[in-house]
């Protein structure tokens, strides 16, 4: 489920965003200026950049977690993510500020793809022309396509992104094993974005909420059985939000920023 990296959350008085986050634009929050965006909060209740987060903010959602670890309850797992967004992360649209990098990725990913099937870009069909003639496994294809579109700057939240795209690409087979991914329908591309987001939302919760694996003694059969539930619980959450916003909205960006949000304001009722 990606990562097991986690977090301590944050210290006292530290901001909800990492210092590092470069400041966010109407461009890629999806913020609501679209009339499809979802409206989760009032513009007035809306958490600004660089507000102090409370102390102990995940607090709660580790505790939940662990109620679900130890019976397998999802009303607390779905009691765990709602604190996590809701609480830890300052509501569905500061969570979805923080996490603006996953929606230009996951937007750049559906747009890379949607040209590659189209050829009506110069430097994808170069880019085309070069990996097909490498014959290239599905695996090494799948990180071609990502190098592409994720940059490479090391940093934890780019190669989770990457990560999570991955391991989109490889379900992609799954689910269409004689897929080709030179010319994916619209369908299977935002197929590809909504498994994506999802698996970010994993590796989101992983980072906050990992402790709990870390600290409880549980056993390791087990957590890797509640995590794949998880995956599942969340992928199934996401789809729906998906099929609900590709009704609306078909162009990657926006529908990017559309999914996220609309998913985290799911996962924060």
């Amino acid at each position: 489920m990606g990562t097991s990296t986690s977090s301590g959350g944050g210290r006292a008085g530290s901001p909800f965003d990492p210092e590092w986050l470069k400041p966010e634009s109407n461009s890629t929050t999806g913020g609501g200026d679209s009339p499809d965006s979802p409206s989760e909060e009032n513009d007035g209740n809306v958490i600004p950049d660089g507000a102090i987060a409370p102390e102990r903010r995940f607090g709660p959602a580790r505790s939940l977690l662990g109620g679900y670890l130890q019976n397998g309850s999802h009303d607390n797992l779905r009691g765990a993510t709602r604190s996590m967004v809701s609480k830890g992360m300052g509501g569905a649209r500061r969570a979805a500020a923080t996490m603006r990098g996953v929606a230009s990725g996951v937007g750049s990913l559906g747009e890379f793809l949607t040209s590659v099937r189209d050829g009506n870009d110069q430097r994808v069909i170069d880019w085309l022309t070069h990996v097909r003639q490498e014959n290239l496994s599905a695996t090494d294809l799948t990180l071609e396509i990502l190098k592409e579109v994720i940059p490479g700057t090391g940093s934890v939240d780019d190669e989770s992104l990457r990560n999570a795209g991955a391991e989109a690409m490889a379900q992609l087979y799954e689910l269409y094993p004689d897929v080709d991914i030179f010319n994916l329908t619209d369908a299977q591309i935002a197929e590809v974005m909504g498994l994506t987001i999802a698996n970010e939302i994993c590796n989101r919760i992983d980072l906050q909420l990992g402790q709990t694996y870390e600290k409880l003694k549980y056993d390791p059969l087990l957590i890797q059985e509640r995590r794949s539930d998880i995956r599942e619980w969340v992928g199934a959450e996401v789809r729906v939000v998906m099929e609900k916003q590709t009704t609306k909205n078909t162009e990657p960006k926006s529908l990017a920023q559309s999914i996220l949000l609309s998913a985290l304001e799911v996962f924060s009722e």
